[in-house]
């Protein structure tokens, strides 16, 4: 009865880990900018039932960014076709310019084709080994298991780029750029307090990379846990939102 009790309290708290999200602001300083920019992350959405997106609206409506970065995994493989219409949902909320690279996810849902559609049925930009620069930014996205031949750092731009799995970039990649944003670790999934990340979605435990900010050769890296999950278990890690506001003064 005891270990039945212990599930059920782990269960119902990952649930309120799911659902009740966390916004982090995080201010950038770069002289590449000549005036502030401000850009949404979110990631690992896998289609959270828990999220109200009525409150996610109002969230990002007040930030008014400029653009919004989806870093992948917003379904999940075994979504089917008819439950897309929830992503529909959560595209509706946004006014700003929206860019969109794929986890391992929507790579592995046989139905993917239709689900990028969806994305281009609302203006999303898919940088699939391309790059977009609007003004002083120069952001480059990497599909999950893909190429990286296109991808671009300019001297004279502030170099962003939009990777789903942060280890892809670690031992794959070799461009340096200002920023890179990804995922897919969800903050190590299960996390100990005081300790930090437990285990990863690979199942290694004590991860080196989990969440928060890296320095990887000359890049910054910046792993967020995401919004939501496959399994509903979260444990002392909740679902995160990140606002970023770059710009040449502190």
């Amino acid at each position: 009865m005891k270990i039945l009790s212990i599930i059920f309290i782990i269960f119902i708290y990952s649930i309120y880990e799911n659902k009740y999200y966390k916004i982090h602001n995080i201010k950038i300083k770069s002289e590449k900018v000549h005036k502030k920019v401000k850009f949404i992350q979110i990631s690992d959405y896998h289609l959270n039932p828990f999220i109200n997106l009525k409150s996610l609206e109002r969230h990002i409506n007040k930030f008014q960014a400029d653009f919004v970065f989806l870093t992948g995994d917003f379904i999940n493989r075994s979504t089917r076709p008819k439950d897309f219409s929830k992503m529909e949902d959560f595209l509706k909320i946004f006014s700003s310019e929206v860019f969109f690279v794929s986890g391992n996810h929507e790579e592995e849902n046989e139905n993917c084709s239709l689900f990028f559609d969806i994305l281009n049925k609302y203006h999303v930009k898919l940088l699939d080994n391309k790059n977009a620069i609007r003004g002083d930014i120069n952001i480059n996205g990497k599909f999950y298991n893909g190429k990286t031949s296109n991808l671009k750092c300019l001297n004279d731009k502030y170099n962003i780029l939009l990777i789903h799995d942060p280890l892809d970039f670690i031992y794959n990649e070799d461009k340096n750029f200002d920023l890179v944003l990804s995922g897919h670790l969800h903050g190590g999934q299960v996390t100990l307090p005081f300790i930090g990340a437990f285990i990863d979605p690979y199942f290694n435990l004590f991860p080196k990379y989990s969440k928060g900010f890296y320095k990887i050769r000359q890049s910054i890296l910046y792993i967020t846990s995401g919004m939501g999950s496959k399994f509903i278990l979260r444990t002392f890690n909740p679902c995160e939102m990140i606002f970023f506001t770059l710009d040449n003064e502190d």
